[in-house]
């Protein structure tokens, strides 16, 4: 069948661009179905799906959302529209990669758009905004959008537009042309383990251990987006057990650091649809801020380590560890599944280790309590003399997942 890649654009703004991508796209034998997401005028080309469907789709005809005089309406009625047919879309087979140009509204619309498609969905975002200071993470999501920075901004076609917009017509195919001639699919009983740097000896052991037995593990960096997007994957029933080896990103979001997961539904997705899991509070006890020489008095006084030039560790205080503690247990208490909890008593991460920078065993302390007091009494709370990277720990923590899956699934 004839491949086809769905052209997202403000054809009111970006027409030029948009019929010089549609034709370098089809220059290679791959079809270019265009939707105009503007709402200033009508294209000069027809397009195969117009900006008056586009509005309606997304819940106001375009004279409704005009007379309004709010542009602000006008482009979040036109987002809706094209997130809802791009998903249709897809559903329906009409195509088989996307790919946006646009500015900071046309990267919102394309981004948007991609996002609501599942993961492994050739995605392309040539944004002018691709760049700079500005936050990616809520364009991206978590989601595999591949993002192309325009370099000059898209307004009309010159030597240098014209070869960033072949290069992405030739990324885009490329992403394309063999889609459907392989399928990837797990060659073991699929399992969720979350990790980071500093859990990384322990998590890699335990993923070795799994994979010897018949699972096939998928890791999650705990840096903000990678653990909700293993909830989302969760929730898409991906997965059937979970080995959430880190939970960085819950401490980090409570005390708003840069590693904070980006929903607060962080350690909900496994209990809510019931699959086996081990709980083990990796790397919880420290927030992740700036450089070293922007953090205030307060935080230099802390336990803290330089990790690099733009990060910097700094542990919770045992106040913010006893809280965070009742939050992990009020969420591990909606757990429909088999679930148990895992403690390392000689530190949670690399640096919490007796004699290392982190080592604040009263702030360990104050978690443990704190989830121990609030926590079901349904579920194990196991406490082990060891760290969380020693073999004393993973090996008994493997064990007792294993034991938690039915046996024939791990063969």
């Amino acid at each position: 069948m004839e491949k086809t890649i769905l052209l997202i654009a403000t054809f009111d703004t970006k027409e030029s661009e948009a019929i010089f991508l549609k034709d370098r796209i089809e220059s290679r034998g791959i079809r270019a179905r265009t939707m105009d997401a503007g709402i200033l005028s009508s294209p000069r080309f027809p397009v195969d799906i117009d900006r008056r469907e586009v509005a309606k789709r997304g819940g106001m005809s375009l004279e409704e959302a005009l007379a309004t005089g709010d542009k602000g309406i006008c482009i979040s009625n036109m987002v809706r529209g094209v997130k809802i047919l791009c998903r249709e879309l897809y559903e329906q087979g009409r195509f088989d990669g996307v790919i946006a140009i646009g500015g900071g509204q046309g990267t919102d619309i394309g981004c948007t758009a991609m996002r609501g498609l599942p993961a492994g969905v050739p995605k392309l975002m040539v944004s002018t905004v691709a760049s700079g200071r500005a936050t990616f993470g809520p364009f991206v999501g978590t989601k595999d959008i591949t993002l192309m920075h325009s370099v000059a901004d898209m307004q009309g076609l010159n030597f240098l537009t014209k070869r960033i917009l072949d290069n992405a017509a030739g990324a885009i195919c490329g992403m394309v042309e063999n889609i459907g001639d392989v399928v990837f699919k797990p060659h073991g009983t699929p399992l969720a383990m979350s990790m980071l740097g500093t859990t990384t000896p322990g998590a890699l052991r335990c993923k070795e251990l799994l994979e010897r037995k018949g699972f096939e593990v998928v890791t999650f960096h705990q840096n903000g987006t990678g653990g909700i997007a293993m909830e989302d994957m969760i929730r898409n029933r991906h997965f059937q057990g979970v080995l959430d080896l880190n939970l960085h990103e819950i401490g980090d979001r409570f005390v708003g650091g840069l590693h904070a997961a980006i929903r607060d539904d962080r350690l909900e997705a496994a209990g809510d649809v019931g699959i086996p899991q081990i709980i083990v509070p990796g790397s919880i006890n420290y927030q992740v801020l700036g450089p070293l020489e922007s953090l205030s008095s307060e935080m230099r006084a802390r336990r803290l380590i330089v990790h690099n030039s733009y990060l910097t560790l700094v542990r919770l205080t045992p106040d913010e560890l006893q809280a965070v503690g009742e939050l992990v247990a009020k969420k591990l208490n909606r757990a429909k599944g088999p679930t148990k909890v895992y403690i390392p008593l000689r530190g949670f991460s690399f640096p919490d280790r007796e004699n290392l920078p982190h080592w604040e065993p009263e702030g360990n302390q104050a978690f443990i309590g704190s989830l121990k007091a609030n926590i079901n009494s349904n579920i194990p709370v196991t406490e082990l003399d060891a760290h969380i990277n020693d073999p004393e720990f993973i090996d008994p923590v493997t064990e007792a997942f294993l034991t938690m899956m039915p046996e024939n699934e791990s063969k």
